[in-house]
C-alpha cells in the first residue's frame, strides 16, 4: 500500500504551519513533523478512526492526531490524504 498527499493536504499542511508559527515556531515544527508522519500510523492501521458514511461507496475516513483531523480516502493500494484541519475550523 502507498501514500498519495493531494494538493489540497499539502496546502493545509503550510497554511498550518505558517499560521502557528506566527506565535510558536517550534510548535509549529513540532506539529508540522507530528502531521507529515501520521501516514505512517495509516499504513499500518488503514481503517484508523471514524468512517464518514456520507461519502459511500467511497471510504473516507477521519482520524485526529491531537488537536488536527487528518481526512483520508482509502483503496485497495493507496491511502491518499486529503485534507487536514484543526478540529476547530469549518470543515468542507
Amino acid at each position: 500500500m502507498k501514500v498519495h498527499w493531494s494538493r489540497a493536504a499539502q496546502a493545509d499542511l503550510g497554511r498550518l504551519h505558517d499560521f502557528l508559527a506566527q506565535h510558536d515556531v517550534d510548535a509549529a515544527n513540532r506539529i508540522f513533523d507530528r502531521l507529515v508522519g501520521c501516514p505512517r500510523l495509516l499504513l499500518q492501521f488503514p481503517r484508523r478512526g471514524q468512517k464518514l458514511s456520507q461519502y459511500e461507496p467511497r471510504e473516507l475516513r477521519e482520524f485526529r492526531v491531537g488537536a488536527y483531523v487528518v481526512r483520508y480516502e482509502l483503496s485497495k493500494e493507496t491511502i491518499s490524504v486529503l485534507r487536514i484541519f484543526h478540529g476547530r475550523e469549518d470543515r468542507f
